[in-house]
């Protein structure tokens, strides 16, 4: 079974580990995900994300050019098995050549916030998802989970406010250039305003249902679930457990099959067996699912969405088919 991906953080992870001298490559590593594991897992497409916590780098735009520069000599190293894409063919001509694709996104738009010609550098090296925030309130909007100084806190209710007038302007910006807007950590007002004025479809690349886990606010809603459907897009199931457990608790081991079970039979019924696609987060969560513990165990989850009553025509929708028709469609 084909695995199409829309979000891991495992560049991300790696650069950060050689800041501290660990030398961690792409090809093997003891993170989530690396081509090993891959390969093992039989991936067609990943995501890989350019994430930044701007509250601890001096300078997003240029911690993320440091990571692209890492990613792309870590494709060049591994051209044997992987390859970058940047259009749909390129993901086509991977499949011929029986390598993995290799996609681009950005998360946090911080990242490219300043002035469209960062968001322009970036498509050109290959980028083409980008998420407007990541947990901090940034010039472009505001997230669904974010620190409160005064208060000391994490609020995690759904916020209202929406996108700035500069995030509209970037959301203007990506549907000229081809790169594909990414609602997950954005507000639900945020959400609503990509859902107004975006041309095109959009996609949430890491998101799951509230309905089942109120308490994470980046959930989706049964209502944003919809109209990113009615719009053509396409969620990913977040494998963190507090974002599939109901009344999660710190320190809980990692989410079950049978709990991201229960997510994508609970989105298909709200959303439809289109809308629903795989965005792991591997390597940008904790904990992975105890039971398939990194990339390499993916084929257990489709032999226990079979073995739950799932057709295996829903599950390689849910795998690759919708993602891939997704790509096929706005990439």
């Amino acid at each position: 079974m084909k695995v199409f991906d829309m979000h891991c953080d495992t560049i991300s992870a790696i650069y950060e580990k050689r800041k501290s001298k660990d030398a961690v490559e792409l090809r093997k590593n003891n993170l989530h995900l690396d081509i090993e594991k891959m390969r093992k897992g039989d991936y067609g497409l990943q995501t890989f994300a350019l994430f930044v916590d701007k509250e601890a780098q001096k300078d997003s735009f240029c911690t993320a050019q440091e990571m692209a520069v890492l990613f792309q000599e870590e494709i060049k190293k591994n051209s044997q098995d992987i390859a970058q894409v940047f259009t749909y063919k390129d993901i086509e001509e991977n499949e011929k050549n029986g390598k993995i694709s290799a996609l681009l996104s950005l998360e946090e738009g911080a990242i490219y916030q300043r002035e469209p010609q960062m968001l322009r550098k970036f498509y050109e090296q290959g980028v083409r998802m980008a998420t407007f925030t990541w947990n901090y309130e940034n010039d472009l909007g505001y997230p669904n989970r974010f620190y409160n100084p005064l208060e000391q806190k994490m609020w995690s209710a759904g916020e209202t406010a929406g996108l700035k007038e500069k995030g509209l302007e970037m959301l203007e910006e990506m549907e000229a250039l081809g790169i594909i807007p990414d609602v997950s950590h954005l507000s639900d007002g945020g959400f609503y305003d990509v859902a107004k004025y975006a041309k095109r479809p959009f996609l949430a690349s890491h998101s799951n249902a509230r309905g089942i886990a109120p308490n994470a606010a980046r959930n989706l809603t049964d209502d944003m679930i919809r109209i990113l459907a009615e719009k053509g897009g396409v969620m990913g199931l977040n494998f963190c457990v507090s974002f599939v457990r109901e009344n999660w608790k710190p320190k809980e081991d990692g989410a079950l099959l049978s709990e991201l079970i229960r997510q994508i039979k609970y989105i298909i019924c709200v959303g439809g067996e289109e809308c629903i696609g795989l965005g792991s987060d591997f390597d940008g969560i904790e904990e992975a699912p105890s039971e398939m513990k990194n990339a390499a165990g993916l084929p257990l989850l489709a032999e226990a969405m079979e073995r739950e009553g799932m057709l295996y025509s829903q599950v390689e929708k849910v795998f690759f088919k919708n993602v891939k028709r997704f790509l096929k469609e706005n990439l």
